[in-house]
Protein backbone atom coordinates (compact mmCIF):
# COMPACT_ATOMS: atom_id res chain seq x y z
CA UNK A 1 0.00 0.00 0.00
CA UNK A 2 1.70 3.50 -0.89
CA UNK A 3 2.17 5.32 1.62
CA UNK A 4 1.85 9.63 1.48
CA UNK A 5 3.73 11.90 3.41
CA UNK A 6 2.14 15.58 4.34
CA UNK A 7 3.76 18.59 2.61
CA UNK A 8 3.94 21.40 4.80
CA UNK A 9 2.88 24.38 3.16
CA UNK A 10 5.09 27.62 4.07
CA UNK A 11 2.43 30.42 3.43
CA UNK A 12 5.21 32.90 3.49
CA UNK A 13 5.39 31.89 0.37
CA UNK A 14 2.43 33.67 -1.34
CA UNK A 15 2.16 36.40 0.84
CA UNK A 16 2.92 39.46 0.00
CA UNK A 17 6.39 41.09 1.33
CA UNK A 18 5.41 44.95 2.55
CA UNK A 19 7.22 47.63 2.73
CA UNK A 20 5.53 49.42 5.40
CA UNK A 21 2.81 48.81 7.92
CA UNK A 22 -0.64 48.06 5.76
CA UNK A 23 -3.06 45.77 5.46
CA UNK A 24 -2.62 42.21 4.48
CA UNK A 25 -4.52 41.73 1.19
CA UNK A 26 -3.82 38.59 -1.21
CA UNK A 27 -7.13 38.68 -3.63
CA UNK A 28 -10.62 40.16 -3.70
CA UNK A 29 -12.20 38.52 -0.77
CA UNK A 30 -9.18 40.10 1.83
CA UNK A 31 -9.21 43.10 0.10
CA UNK A 32 -12.90 43.65 0.38
CA UNK A 33 -12.76 42.32 4.36
CA UNK A 34 -10.41 45.26 4.70
CA UNK A 35 -12.39 47.31 2.92
CA UNK A 36 -15.74 46.75 5.04
CA UNK A 37 -17.90 45.84 1.81
CA UNK A 38 -19.18 42.65 0.40
CA UNK A 39 -17.05 40.81 -2.50
CA UNK A 40 -19.84 41.86 -4.71
CA UNK A 41 -19.80 45.36 -3.94
CA UNK A 42 -16.19 45.71 -4.53
CA UNK A 43 -16.79 44.41 -8.12
CA UNK A 44 -19.94 46.44 -8.99
CA UNK A 45 -17.32 49.58 -8.20
CA UNK A 46 -15.17 48.61 -10.00
CA UNK A 47 -17.32 47.63 -13.55
CA UNK A 48 -19.80 50.72 -12.96
CA UNK A 49 -16.62 53.10 -12.46
CA UNK A 50 -17.96 55.52 -14.99
CA UNK A 51 -21.49 55.86 -13.28
CA UNK A 52 -20.14 56.25 -10.05
CA UNK A 53 -18.38 59.74 -11.17
CA UNK A 54 -20.33 63.12 -11.77
CA UNK A 55 -17.95 64.97 -14.61
CA UNK A 56 -18.39 68.48 -14.65
CA UNK A 57 -16.08 71.77 -15.81
CA UNK A 58 -15.16 74.19 -13.30
CA UNK A 59 -13.81 77.34 -14.28
CA UNK A 60 -10.08 78.06 -13.48
CA UNK A 61 -9.18 80.64 -11.17
CA UNK A 62 -7.43 83.68 -12.54
CA UNK A 63 -7.23 87.07 -14.48
CA UNK A 64 -5.34 85.49 -17.49
CA UNK A 65 -7.55 82.04 -16.66
CA UNK A 66 -10.55 83.44 -18.05
CA UNK A 67 -12.65 81.31 -20.23
CA UNK A 68 -10.62 78.24 -19.13
CA UNK A 69 -12.20 75.18 -17.54
CA UNK A 70 -10.72 72.94 -15.41
CA UNK A 71 -12.46 68.87 -15.62
CA UNK A 72 -13.51 67.50 -12.58
CA UNK A 73 -15.05 63.77 -11.67
CA UNK A 74 -16.38 63.68 -8.38
CA UNK A 75 -16.91 59.98 -7.35
CA UNK A 76 -20.27 59.23 -5.78
CA UNK A 77 -20.59 59.01 -2.05
CA UNK A 78 -20.24 55.00 -1.70
CA UNK A 79 -17.31 55.09 -3.86
CA UNK A 80 -16.04 58.38 -1.70
CA UNK A 81 -16.12 56.47 0.90
CA UNK A 82 -14.13 53.93 0.49
CA UNK A 83 -11.57 55.69 -1.36
CA UNK A 84 -10.73 57.59 2.19
CA UNK A 85 -10.93 54.41 3.69
CA UNK A 86 -8.01 53.25 1.20
CA UNK A 87 -6.28 56.62 1.91
CA UNK A 88 -6.29 56.08 5.63
CA UNK A 89 -5.06 52.37 5.78
CA UNK A 90 -3.20 51.75 2.01
CA UNK A 91 -1.63 54.91 1.44
CA UNK A 92 -1.04 57.66 4.24
CA UNK A 93 1.00 54.88 6.26
CA UNK A 94 3.91 55.15 3.31
CA UNK A 95 6.14 57.69 4.05
CA UNK A 96 7.32 60.46 1.81
CA UNK A 97 10.34 62.96 1.63
CA UNK A 98 9.83 67.05 3.18
CA UNK A 99 10.04 67.77 -0.82
CA UNK A 100 6.63 66.25 -0.88
CA UNK A 101 4.37 69.59 0.55
CA UNK A 102 1.04 69.20 -1.13
CA UNK A 103 -1.76 66.10 0.10
CA UNK A 104 0.64 65.11 3.07
CA UNK A 105 -1.25 65.58 6.79
CA UNK A 106 0.82 68.19 8.94
CA UNK A 107 2.43 69.68 5.54
CA UNK A 108 1.53 73.01 4.51
CA UNK A 109 2.45 75.23 1.68
CA UNK A 110 4.66 77.45 4.06
CA UNK A 111 6.41 74.41 4.99
CA UNK A 112 7.28 74.05 1.45
CA UNK A 113 8.46 77.87 1.07
CA UNK A 114 10.38 77.96 4.12
CA UNK A 115 12.61 75.50 1.97
CA UNK A 116 13.63 78.40 -0.48
CA UNK A 117 13.80 80.96 2.00
CA UNK A 118 16.26 83.81 1.48
CA UNK A 119 18.19 81.71 -1.84
CA UNK A 120 20.28 83.92 -4.48
CA UNK A 121 18.24 81.85 -7.52
CA UNK A 122 15.14 80.28 -7.35
CA UNK A 123 13.64 78.01 -10.52
CA UNK A 124 9.95 77.13 -10.49
CA UNK A 125 8.59 74.76 -12.88
CA UNK A 126 5.22 73.79 -13.78
CA UNK A 127 3.78 69.97 -14.56
CA UNK A 128 1.10 69.98 -17.04
CA UNK A 129 -1.98 67.81 -16.38
CA UNK A 130 -0.76 66.64 -13.64
CA UNK A 131 -3.80 64.21 -12.72
CA UNK A 132 -4.35 63.09 -15.70
CA UNK A 133 -0.76 62.45 -16.15
CA UNK A 134 -0.93 59.44 -13.73
CA UNK A 135 -2.39 56.57 -15.45
CA UNK A 136 -3.91 53.32 -13.55
CA UNK A 137 -0.86 51.35 -14.90
CA UNK A 138 1.29 53.34 -13.36
CA UNK A 139 -0.71 53.09 -10.20
CA UNK A 140 -0.64 49.53 -9.97
CA UNK A 141 3.03 49.61 -10.14
CA UNK A 142 3.70 51.62 -7.37
CA UNK A 143 1.54 49.28 -5.17
CA UNK A 144 3.23 46.33 -6.87
CA UNK A 145 6.72 47.67 -5.78
CA UNK A 146 5.35 48.02 -2.36
CA UNK A 147 4.70 44.55 -1.76
CA UNK A 148 1.34 44.18 -3.64
CA UNK A 149 0.61 40.98 -5.85
CA UNK A 150 -0.61 42.03 -9.60
CA UNK A 151 -4.20 41.33 -8.46
CA UNK A 152 -4.92 43.20 -5.16
CA UNK A 153 -2.46 46.31 -7.09
CA UNK A 154 -5.12 45.77 -10.01
CA UNK A 155 -7.88 46.25 -7.79
CA UNK A 156 -6.63 49.22 -5.80
CA UNK A 157 -5.61 50.81 -8.84
CA UNK A 158 -8.99 50.64 -10.40
CA UNK A 159 -11.23 51.85 -7.76
CA UNK A 160 -8.96 54.74 -6.90
CA UNK A 161 -8.82 55.86 -10.90
CA UNK A 162 -11.37 56.97 -13.74
CA UNK A 163 -11.97 55.58 -17.11
CA UNK A 164 -12.52 58.34 -19.45
CA UNK A 165 -12.10 59.15 -22.69
CA UNK A 166 -9.16 60.26 -24.70
CA UNK A 167 -10.57 63.09 -27.30
CA UNK A 168 -7.20 63.60 -28.82
CA UNK A 169 -6.20 60.37 -29.15
CA UNK A 170 -9.44 58.71 -29.77
CA UNK A 171 -9.08 56.07 -26.99
CA UNK A 172 -9.90 54.72 -23.70
CA UNK A 173 -7.69 56.17 -20.97
CA UNK A 174 -7.37 55.62 -17.30
CA UNK A 175 -6.21 57.92 -14.76
CA UNK A 176 -6.80 59.58 -11.33
CA UNK A 177 -9.58 62.07 -11.16
CA UNK A 178 -9.39 65.62 -9.69
CA UNK A 179 -12.77 65.26 -7.60
CA UNK A 180 -10.96 61.94 -5.36
CA UNK A 181 -9.73 62.08 -1.58
CA UNK A 182 -7.14 59.41 -3.10
CA UNK A 183 -5.83 61.42 -5.82
CA UNK A 184 -3.48 63.48 -4.33
CA UNK A 185 -1.91 61.06 -2.25
CA UNK A 186 -1.40 58.62 -4.95
CA UNK A 187 -0.06 60.78 -7.68
CA UNK A 188 2.37 62.02 -5.39
CA UNK A 189 3.54 58.28 -4.62
CA UNK A 190 3.62 58.18 -8.28
CA UNK A 191 5.65 61.52 -9.23
CA UNK A 192 8.54 60.45 -6.53
CA UNK A 193 8.75 57.37 -7.61
CA UNK A 194 9.26 57.82 -11.32
CA UNK A 195 11.00 61.48 -11.36
CA UNK A 196 11.23 62.55 -7.58
CA UNK A 197 13.92 60.72 -6.48
CA UNK A 198 15.99 60.90 -9.72
CA UNK A 199 15.82 64.86 -9.57
CA UNK A 200 16.90 65.00 -6.22
CA UNK A 201 19.90 62.31 -6.93
CA UNK A 202 20.71 64.18 -10.18
CA UNK A 203 20.73 67.65 -8.20
CA UNK A 204 22.40 65.47 -4.99
CA UNK A 205 25.68 64.54 -7.44
CA UNK A 206 25.65 68.32 -9.23
CA UNK A 207 25.94 70.18 -5.59
CA UNK A 208 24.42 68.81 -2.19
CA UNK A 209 23.13 72.68 -1.53
CA UNK A 210 20.30 72.10 -4.45
CA UNK A 211 16.69 72.46 -2.70
CA UNK A 212 13.88 70.40 -4.56
CA UNK A 213 10.32 70.76 -3.64
CA UNK A 214 7.42 69.15 -5.51
CA UNK A 215 3.89 70.82 -4.03
CA UNK A 216 1.53 69.23 -6.24
CA UNK A 217 2.12 70.05 -10.02
CA UNK A 218 4.55 72.96 -8.95
CA UNK A 219 8.27 72.67 -9.02
CA UNK A 220 10.95 75.03 -7.30
CA UNK A 221 14.71 74.61 -6.91
CA UNK A 222 16.32 76.76 -4.94
CA UNK A 223 20.36 77.64 -4.56
CA UNK A 224 22.46 79.56 -1.73
CA UNK A 225 24.96 81.00 -4.29
CA UNK A 226 24.52 82.99 -7.58
CA UNK A 227 24.59 79.87 -10.55
CA UNK A 228 25.81 80.94 -14.01
CA UNK A 229 23.72 80.86 -17.12
CA UNK A 230 25.37 77.88 -17.94
CA UNK A 231 24.42 76.06 -14.93
CA UNK A 232 21.13 77.00 -14.78
CA UNK A 233 20.04 76.23 -18.64
CA UNK A 234 21.82 72.56 -17.41
CA UNK A 235 19.59 72.09 -14.77
CA UNK A 236 16.82 72.89 -16.30
CA UNK A 237 17.33 70.57 -19.34
CA UNK A 238 18.44 67.74 -16.75
CA UNK A 239 15.14 68.16 -14.50
CA UNK A 240 12.87 68.22 -17.77
CA UNK A 241 14.52 65.25 -19.18
CA UNK A 242 13.91 63.40 -16.63
CA UNK A 243 9.90 64.24 -16.28
CA UNK A 244 9.68 63.50 -19.58
CA UNK A 245 10.90 60.32 -19.69
CA UNK A 246 8.90 59.80 -16.73
CA UNK A 247 5.59 60.09 -18.59
CA UNK A 248 5.01 63.83 -17.39
CA UNK A 249 5.35 67.05 -19.11
CA UNK A 250 6.52 70.98 -18.65
CA UNK A 251 4.10 73.58 -19.10
CA UNK A 252 7.35 75.44 -20.69
CA UNK A 253 5.01 78.89 -20.69
CA UNK A 254 5.54 79.05 -16.98
CA UNK A 255 9.34 77.68 -16.40
CA UNK A 256 10.63 81.26 -14.62
CA UNK A 257 13.94 82.32 -12.81
CA UNK A 258 14.28 84.50 -10.13
CA UNK A 259 16.88 86.14 -8.73
CA UNK A 260 17.63 87.22 -5.26
CA UNK A 261 17.45 90.73 -6.35
CA UNK A 262 13.84 90.03 -8.23
CA UNK A 263 10.85 89.55 -6.07
CA UNK A 264 10.66 85.49 -5.05
CA UNK A 265 7.59 84.59 -4.87
CA UNK A 266 7.09 80.32 -3.76
CA UNK A 267 3.25 78.96 -4.02
CA UNK A 268 2.29 82.58 -4.46
CA UNK A 269 4.31 84.19 -1.19
CA UNK A 270 7.04 86.37 -0.59
CA UNK A 271 10.55 84.39 -0.01
CA UNK A 272 13.40 86.99 -0.38
CA UNK A 273 14.46 87.26 3.70
CA UNK A 274 11.01 85.61 4.96
CA UNK A 275 7.79 84.31 4.48
CA UNK A 276 5.36 87.22 3.64
CA UNK A 277 2.35 87.93 1.75
CA UNK A 278 2.94 89.54 -1.58
CA UNK A 279 1.77 93.07 -0.45
CA UNK A 280 -0.11 93.87 -3.89
CA UNK A 281 -2.13 90.94 -3.21
CA UNK A 282 -2.58 92.06 0.16
CA UNK A 283 -4.04 95.77 -0.73
CA UNK A 284 -6.26 93.94 -3.51
CA UNK A 285 -8.04 92.04 -0.85
CA UNK A 286 -8.11 94.44 1.81
CA UNK A 287 -9.68 96.56 -1.13
CA UNK A 288 -12.32 94.56 -2.14
CA UNK A 289 -13.13 93.73 1.54
CA UNK A 290 -14.03 97.23 2.34
CA UNK A 291 -15.72 97.69 -0.78
CA UNK A 292 -18.44 95.02 0.48
CA UNK A 293 -18.34 96.08 3.64
CA UNK A 294 -19.45 99.44 2.42
CA UNK A 295 -21.64 98.53 -0.67
CA UNK A 296 -22.22 95.02 -0.51
CA UNK A 297 -21.51 92.13 -1.84
CA UNK A 298 -24.06 91.77 -4.56
CA UNK A 299 -22.92 95.08 -6.03
CA UNK A 300 -18.89 93.63 -6.02
CA UNK A 301 -18.85 90.52 -7.75
CA UNK A 302 -19.43 91.49 -10.89
CA UNK A 303 -16.58 93.70 -10.90
CA UNK A 304 -13.90 90.79 -8.78
CA UNK A 305 -15.32 88.39 -11.79
CA UNK A 306 -17.13 86.55 -9.53
CA UNK A 307 -19.99 84.73 -10.70
CA UNK A 308 -22.32 85.40 -7.63
CA UNK A 309 -22.33 86.85 -4.20
CA UNK A 310 -21.51 83.56 -2.74
CA UNK A 311 -18.79 83.02 -5.22
CA UNK A 312 -17.32 86.04 -4.16
CA UNK A 313 -17.53 85.32 -0.91
CA UNK A 314 -16.12 81.58 -1.40
CA UNK A 315 -13.20 83.48 -3.38
CA UNK A 316 -12.26 85.84 -0.29
CA UNK A 317 -12.60 82.95 2.70
CA UNK A 318 -10.07 81.16 0.21
CA UNK A 319 -8.00 83.80 0.59
CA UNK A 320 -7.95 84.74 4.02
CA UNK A 321 -7.39 81.20 4.49
CA UNK A 322 -3.99 81.04 2.49
CA UNK A 323 -3.06 84.44 4.45
CA UNK A 324 -3.32 82.68 7.35
CA UNK A 325 -0.74 79.98 6.57
CA UNK A 326 1.41 83.58 5.77
CA UNK A 327 0.82 86.07 8.28
CA UNK A 328 -1.62 85.29 10.74
CA UNK A 329 -2.11 88.89 12.04
CA UNK A 330 -2.81 90.89 9.12
CA UNK A 331 -4.89 87.97 7.86
CA UNK A 332 -6.94 87.97 11.36
CA UNK A 333 -7.47 91.98 10.70
CA UNK A 334 -9.01 91.04 7.52
CA UNK A 335 -11.20 88.43 8.62
CA UNK A 336 -12.95 90.47 11.26
CA UNK A 337 -13.95 92.97 8.53
CA UNK A 338 -14.65 90.62 6.29
CA UNK A 339 -17.12 89.23 9.08
CA UNK A 340 -18.88 92.65 9.87
CA UNK A 341 -19.62 92.86 6.04
CA UNK A 342 -20.81 89.31 6.43
CA UNK A 343 -23.41 90.62 9.76
CA UNK A 344 -24.29 93.83 7.70
CA UNK A 345 -24.89 92.08 4.39
CA UNK A 346 -26.94 89.33 5.28
CA UNK A 347 -28.65 90.10 7.88
CA UNK A 348 -32.68 89.21 7.49
CA UNK A 349 -34.90 91.97 6.17
CA UNK A 350 -36.93 92.69 9.56
CA UNK A 351 -40.23 94.09 8.00
CA UNK A 352 -40.26 90.92 5.98
CA UNK A 353 -40.14 88.88 9.39
CA UNK A 354 -43.41 87.16 10.06
CA UNK A 355 -44.36 85.28 13.41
Amino acid sequence: MPSFRATRIETTEWLPRLQYDLPLAIDDMSLAHHLGIRNRVLWWMIHDNKKLYDCFKMPKRGKNKKGQFRDIQNPSAALKNIQRIILAKFLEPIPLGTHVGAYVHGRSCRDTAQQHVSKAIIISLDLKDFFTSVKRSMVRRVLHDIGYNHEVSSLLAQLMCFNGFDIKQQRDISFVPQGSPTSGFIANLVADRRFDREILSMLQRADPTWVYTRYSDDIDISHPNEQSAETVSRIVNDVADIIRSSGFRLNTTKTKLEPKYWRQRVLGMVVNEKISIPRLEYMRIRSLIHNCYVHGFESQFERAGARSAEALKAHIRGKLNFFEQVDDTKAQQLHRKFDKACDIHDAPDIERVTF
